[in-house]
């Protein structure tokens, strides 16, 4: 058994290390501003010509545009704006290119110095999967290495956002920098079989994690508790690794985290230590996040690589609403209050702070799971819940302003410009980026809907606790706003299964601690519980 003080200071060293991530820091970088640099569009750059430049400059892979396709005229357009292109909302007419570019055809390099050289896909017209990487080389201006972009977080992996800011002769935060790298284009190789593999395994990697949790709680494992856990330590551990090869990235997903999450079950027998591991994983992915992005980025969990790059994507952010939310509920009955409202704060800030990508989608819906969760687990009035959602929305918001008021590239600029047309503009988006995309791949989505209803509805019929119904309708919230504000239903429908069934055998055994009635402010402010009986041991 944990002891309490013990306890108290794990749960403060979490609360710090949410502090540290959002105060104010300072980049390190080399950045190297100077005069007016030349842009070389290519059709091919070969493996020759790639190690030539590599010996004259820094190089690295170049994500071509935002979205599952492209094409020739899209990135080009995006390239010189530095700005996403929407070409049927007319944004090529409206943004003006900040930069120009020279186009070379065929593979005859010219000698340049300083000058950046991009190669771009060939098919002009036709759209195409946005699913590989091109080569970009900077000659000239210092620049030797790896390319590392502020925006990508991933050394060797380049925006095609990144050319125009590098290209400018005025200083940006959001242009590319370079780091040393004796063996850069070897590098380079490993980096697009990595984000390839992993791409491709995404979903995947998802459904089995799924059906893993699924049997779980079929058999009633109390692993079931600790499965989603174990599956993000050894997704950090794949990216740590660097592995590329499926067939062990799918072994380790599956086998990896089945013998991880019942050696865990066997470890964290007591509310206290699946306290400290829940509070763990989350402060372990925060710290990996500002100190290792690739490790968090490039592993089957990680965002892909062509819509975000690193931070909390749509199939982390669902995944950590397990740990996030049931943490929630341990340190309610553990702490109280105090406890309940240091552990959300936590999660809102690593959900929320642009170091850690800016997720606003989760942190919407992880704001009103967790006012959900705190009206049932202190049975509150409607004021009460409308008093945490109001909490839970100020504390986004100050931790968006926060991030908008520092330079450099922001996942949610683009929403707060405008003084809320923004907003308005990313609101009418859902539509054609989230709800027709799902309409379209109906017969993917809908059996998943229905698999993630009915495991919602077997885990709380078997529900044994009133804490764990508390749990199961949070979670349920969370998955319902999820897939109303972010733009990848298939991810959050699977990752929604698997944790479903990690809460479906949920039972903390700690005595919840009651809210004291005396308080005048709790109960101005509807916070007062009401009276129920005490809750029954678990079975």
């Amino acid at each position: 058994m944990v002891r309490r003080s013990r306890l108290l200071l794990s749960l403060g060293v979490f609360a710090a290390v949410a502090v540290a991530l959002v105060a104010p820091g300072t980049a390190g970088a080399r950045l190297n501003p100077g005069a007016q640099t030349r842009v070389i569009v290519v059709d091919h750059i070969s493996d020759g010509a790639f190690a030539a430049l590599a010996r004259r400059g820094a190089v690295g892979l170049l994500r071509p545009g935002v979205g599952a396709t492209t094409n020739r005229r899209q990135a080009f357009a995006e390239l010189v704006r530095g700005a996403e292109v929407k070409a049927r909302a007319g944004t090529v007419g409206r943004v003006r290119p900040r930069i120009g570019a020279e186009v070379e055809r065929g593979d005859r390099l010219p000698a340049c110095n300083p000058c950046i050289v991009v190669e771009l896909p060939t098919a002009r017209d036709r759209m195409v999967p946005n699913d590989d990487l091109f080569r970009i080389a900077v000659i000239g201006k210092g620049y030797h290495g790896l390319l590392t972009s502020p925006r990508t977080r991933i050394p060797g992996l380049v925006s095609v956002f990144d050319v125009a800011p590098t290209a400018l002769p005025s200083y940006s935060a959001s242009a590319l920098s370079w780091r040393p790298a004796s063996h850069a284009v070897e590098s380079l190789a490993s980096l697009d079989q990595q984000v390839g593999a992993n791409d491709r395994l995404k979903f995947p990697a998802l459904c089995i994690l799924a059906g893993l949790l699924l049997l779980l709680a079929l058999f009633a494992f109390r692993a079931a508790v600790t499965a989603v856990p174990a599956a993000l330590l050894v997704n950090l551990f794949l990216g740590a690794t660097q592995i590329s090869n499926e067939v062990l990235l799918i072994a380790a997903i599956s086998a990896g985290t089945a013998a991880l999450a019942f050696a865990l079950a066997r470890l964290c027998r007591s509310d206290d230590a699946l306290l400290l591991l829940f509070g763990g994983v989350v402060a372990l992915y925060a710290v990996a996040m500002v100190v290792r992005p690739e490790w968090q980025a490039i592993n089957p969990f990680g965002p892909t690589q062509n819509s975000r790059f690193w931070g909390i994507g749509n199939q982390l952010e669902v995944l950590l609403f397990a740990p996030l939310l049931a943490g929630a509920v341990i340190a309610q009955r553990r702490f109280g209050l105090g406890g309940f409202l240091a552990f959300g704060c936590l999660g809102l800030a690593v959900m929320t702070d642009n170091r850690l990508g800016a997720d606003g989608g989760g942190a919407i819906a992880l704001g009103v799971a967790l006012a959900v969760l705190g009206w049932r687990l202190f049975r509150l009035r409607l004021s009460g819940f409308v008093a945490l959602l109001a909490s839970a929305a100020l504390g986004v918001l100050w931790l968006v302003s926060r991030g908008l008021a520092d330079p450099g590239p922001n996942h949610l600029r683009h929403a707060f410009f405008g003084n809320g047309a923004g907003l308005l503009k990313t609101l009418e988006s859902l539509v054609p980026l989230s709800y027709v995309p799902a309409l379209h791949a109906w017969t993917m989505v809908v059996p998943l809907l229905l698999v993630c209803v009915a495991t919602f509805a077997v885990a709380w019929r078997r529900a044994a606790a009133r804490s764990s119904t508390d749990l199961l309708l949070a979670l349920g919230v969370a998955l319902v706003t999820s897939l109303l504000v972010n733009d990848s239903a298939a991810y959050e429908l699977a990752g929604g299964i698997a944790v479903l069934g990690a809460a479906a055998h949920f039972a903390p055994t700690s005595v919840p601690v009651r809210l004291r009635e005396r308080v005048p402010l709790l109960r101005r402010v509807g916070l007062t519980p009401e009276a129920v009986a005490p809750e029954p041991p678990p079975s």
